[in-house]
C-alpha cells in the first residue's frame, strides 16, 4: 500500500500546484497580517499548501468531516469566501486545557487560495460538544466503538477486546445493565461551546468529541448555506495524571544527615522532538499519543516531579524550548540555556524550527558562571585538515564528519557549598564550580567512526576549560552501547585496537587519532547499581541502552539513582512513545555530592590503588555494588608540555586555540 499511498500524495500535490491563482490570506479577506507573526512561506502558494499539517481524514479513526449545508434554490447568492479543507493535526485527540490544533483552507470568487489563522470576517466559527463515549475497558487511552450490551455492559475498542470481554471478564467487572424503562437516544443534541476559531477543552468536554464548523457569511452576515465545512474530532482526554513515582537507588553503605543538605539532582532525558514524532517511525503509538499537545504535558509533569537541580534534554525543539519548556520551568524556579544544532531549519507545522539540547539549573541552588558550545563540524575542519594533508581526502573525511551535532557546556557555582582546599575548583563567590556538558551524539548506526570522533572532540575541548581541576558532568544521548568504542572510550581512556567499531573507518580517520585521554570518568548507573540501565531506548526497532550521565569520581560521589522502567512496563503499549511515556527514550536521574577533600592529582592517583573505588563511590566507602572502578587514570597528560593529543606529529591544536576557543562560543 505504501507506493501507492506516495502515488496518490504525488497527484495531490501536481493537483494542488495546477490550481489557477494563490494569494496571500490578507487579500482575500482584507485583514491585516498579525503584528510579529512569522509567517514563514507565504501562505496562498502551493508550497504551503503542501506543507500543510496532515490531519484525521474521513476514515480516521475518531473523526470525520463533511460539507455543511446544501444549496437553497431561493438562494442564489454565493459567499465571498467558500472553505475548501479543515483538518486536524494528525488526527489530534482533544487535550484539556491544550488548545485543539486545526487547519482551514479558503477560497474566494477569484479562485485564490489562503490558510485561515482566524483573521477572515468572511467566515463564522463555532465549537459544539457532542454526547459522551465511553473509552475502551481494557485500553482507557482508546476510544471505544463498541458497546455490549447484552452481557458485560462495557465499552471496547475493537472486536478483538469486546470477543476478550465477552469470554473473559469476570462478573464482578461487569457494568450496570441500564433498566428495561430506560431509553437511550441514539443521536444526542450538541450542544454550542464556543464561537471563536480557538478553543481549549474544558472537564465538561472529557469523554465527549468536539464538533467545528466553519460556515461563509453573506454580504448582510448571514449564513451562507453553501461553502461551509465541519470536522469532529476524538472525544476529549483529561490532560495526563501526576507523573509516576520512580524508586531511588541508594550506592550502599549508610547515609549521613550531612550528605542531605549536600547533595544535588541531576536529570537526563531525550525529550523526542515533534518533528521526529511520526506515525511512519511510530506506528504502535496512537496518534493523539504522538502529538506535542499531549506529549508535552506528560513531560513537564515528569521534569517537575523529580525536582532535579539539574536538568539536561536533547531534541528540544526551538519553538517549543520558546513556548513551552522555558516558560514553564522558569515558575518552576529554573534557567535555562538553548543551543539548536548546526542544521538547516526544518519546515514543520507552518514554520521553519530546528533541534538541540537544553540545560536547565535551580537558580535557587547554583549560578552561572559561563557558557560553552562545542560545534563538532568547526572543531572537525580544523582538525581533519592537520591531520590529512592530502586535500581531496581531507574534503572527503569531513563530508563524512560533518553531521551538525553539537554540546553545550554550562560552568554552574553552587550557592549552597563553598569550597574547603585551594586545590578544589572555586567559583567567583567561593563556592564548588560544576561543568555540565549536555549532547547528542549522530545517531546513525554505520557511523561508527563519527561517534567516536564526535566523543573525542568533547573530551579534548573539556579538557581546555578555563578553570582547572573542574569537576565534570557529561550527560547525553550518545547514541552508544556499552559494547561501543564511544562507551569504552570514555570509561577506559582508551580504545582497543581491535575493537569491532574500527573495523568501519571509509575516510581512514581513525588512524589517524591517538585515542586516549586521562580524565577519569564514571557512569552513575554502573557506580551504583553495578551494571547500566538496561533500557534507556525502547521502540519496536531498538532495544537498549544509549543514554548516560557521566562525572569525575575524583571530584564528585554518586549517592542514588533512580530506577528504570523494567521491560514489562515499556510494553504496555508496545513500545515506547505511549500514552503514559511521553518520549522513546527513560529519562535517568541521580543525585551528587562534592569530595570534601582535596582533589588528587593524576600522578597521587596513579599511586594510590583505593582511589578509584573511594571517588565513585560514597565519601570513606566502597564503591558499592559497581566494586573498584577501573576508569583510566594513569598515563601522563600530553597537554603538559604543548603537544597535540590527537596528531602523531603534535600540531598543538587545543593548546593553541584553548584561549581562543571559550571567547569565540560565548
Amino acid at each position: 500500500l505504501k507506493p501507492l499511498w506516495l502515488q496518490l500524495r504525488k497527484l495531490k500535490c501536481l493537483r494542488r500546484q495546477s490550481l489557477p491563482r494563490w494569494a496571500d490570506c490578507r487579500s482575500i479577506c482584507g485583514a491585516p497580517e498579525a503584528e510579529g507573526g512569522s509567517r514563514g512561506p507565504c501562505h496562498g502558494t502551493p508550497a504551503a499548501m503542501a506543507a500543510a499539517p496532515e490531519g484525521s481524514r474521513s476514515n480516521s479513526r475518531g473523526s470525520s468531516r463533511s460539507r455543511s449545508g446544501s444549496r437553497s434554490e431561493d438562494d442564489d447568492e454565493e459567499p465571498a469566501v467558500t472553505v475548501m479543507r479543515v483538518e486536524l493535526v494528525r488526527g489530534h485527540r482533544p487535550v484539556v486545557v491544550s488548545e485543539v490544533p486545526v487547519y482551514v483552507a479558503l477560497r474566494d470568487k477569484d479562485g485564490r487560495y489562503c490558510e485561515d489563522k482566524g483573521s477572515c470576517p468572511n467566515v463564522r466559527y463555532r465549537w459544539l460538544r457532542g454526547p459522551v463515549i465511553k473509552p475502551c475497558f481494557f485500553h482507557p487511552h482508546k476510544m471505544s466503538q463498541i458497546r455490549d450490551v447484552a452481557k458485560t455492559f462495557q465499552c471496547y475498542c475493537s472486536k478483538e477486546c469486546f470477543l476478550r470481554g465477552w469470554h473473559n471478564l469476570p462478573q464482578h467487572m461487569w457494568g450496570s445493565k441500564p433498566d428495561d424503562d430506560a431509553v437511550e437516544e441514539p443521536i444526542a443534541e450538541w450542544v454550542e461551546v464556543a464561537s471563536t476559531r480557538s478553543y481549549c477543552p474544558s472537564q465538561q468536554d472529557i469523554d465527549r468529541p468536539l464538533r467545528f464548523d466553519i460556515i461563509p457569511l453573506l454580504k448582510d452576515n448571514r449564513d451562507s448555506l453553501v461553502g461551509g465545512m465541519s470536522i469532529t474530532t476524538g472525544t476529549v482526554i483529561p490532560t495526563p495524571k501526576e507523573a509516576r513515582t520512580r524508586r531511588m537507588i541508594s550506592n550502599g553503605g549508610t547515609f549521613n544527615a550531612e550528605w542531605l543538605s549536600k547533595q544535588f539532582k541531576v536529570m537526563n532525558w531525550n525529550v523526542l522532538a515533534d518533528l521526529y514524532a511520526t506515525e511512519s517511525v511510530y506506528p504502535y503509538c496512537e496518534k493523539w499519543a504522538l502529538s506535542w499537545t499531549w506529549r508535552k504535558h506528560l513531560i513537564l509533569k515528569e521534569l517537575k516531579s523529580m525536582a532535579a537541580d539539574i536538568i539536561t534534554l536533547q531534541e528540544v525543539q526551538k519553538d517549543a524550548y520558546d513556548d513551552w519548556f522555558r516558560p514553564q520551568l522558569l515558575e518552576a524556579g529554573y534557567e535555562g540555556i538553548f543551543q539548536q544544532k548546526k542544521r538547516e531549519p526544518i519546515f514543520h507545522r507552518g514554520k521553519y524550527t530546528s533541534e538541540g539540547c537544553a540545560t536547565f539549573f535551580k537558580t535557587t541552588r547554583f549560578k552561572r558562571v559561563d557558557k560553552h558550545v562545542v560545534d563538532y563540524d568547526k572543531l572537525s575542519a580544523t582538525e581533519v585538515r592537520c591531520l590529512i594533508a592530502d586535500a581531496q581526502m581531507a574534503e572527503k573525511g569531513l563530508q563524512r564528519l560533518s553531521k551538525g551535532n553539537i554540546a553545550l557546556a554550562v560552568i554552574l557555582e553552587d550557592l549552597h557549598i563553598k569550597t574547603t582546599h585551594q586545590s578544589q575548583a572555586t567559583g567567583p563567590n567561593g563556592g564548588h564550580v560544576l561543568c555540565v556538558a549536555n549532547t547528542h551524539i549522530l545517531c546513525d548506526p554505520g557511523s561508527a567512526d563519527v561517534k567516536l570522533w564526535q566523543a573525542h572532540l568533547l573530551l579534548q575541548t573539556l579538557k581546555q576549560m578555563p578553570i582547572s581541576n573542574m569537576p565534570l558532568l557529561i550527560c547525553g544521548d550518545f547514541n552508544s552501547t556499552p559494547e561501543s568504542a564511544v562507551y569504552e572510550y570514555l570509561r577506559r581512556g582508551s580504545v582497543r585496537s581491535d575493537h569491532e567499531d574500527l573495523r568501519n573507518d571509509p575516510c581512514g580517520l581513525m588512524k589517524q587519532l591517538t585515542l586516549r585521554h586521562s580524565l577519569p570518568m564514571a557512569t552513575a548507573y554502573e557506580t551504583c547499581n553495578g551494571r547500566e540501565a538496561q533500557y534507556t531506548n525502547y521502540t519496536e526497532e531498538f532495544k537498549g541502552t544509549l543514554d548516560y550521565i557521566w562525572f569525575s569520581p575524583d571530584a564528585l560521589a554518586v549517592l542514588a539513582i533512580s530506577q528504570v522502567d523494567d521491560e514489562s512496563q515499556l510494553t504496555q503499549e508496545t513500545a515506547l512513545p505511549s500514552s503514559t511515556r511521553p518520549s522513546d527514550h527513560v529519562s535517568l536521574v541521580a543525585t551528587f555530592m562534592f569530595h570534601d577533600t582535596p582533589v588528587e592529582s593524576n600522578e597521587a592517583s596513579q599511586s594510590q590503588s583505593s582511589a578509584g573505588s573511594r571517588s565513585a563511590g560514597l565519601p570513606g566507602l566502597s564503591a558499592g555494588a559497581g566494586g573498584p572502578n577501573p576508569y583510566h587514570m594513569g598515563g601522563s597528560n600530553p597537554m603538559a608540555n604543548g603537544s597535540a593529543l590527537t596528531a602523531p606529529g603534535g600540531d598543538g591544536l587545543y593548546m593553541a586555540g584553548a584561549a581562543l576557543y571559550a571567547a569565540q562560543y560565548l
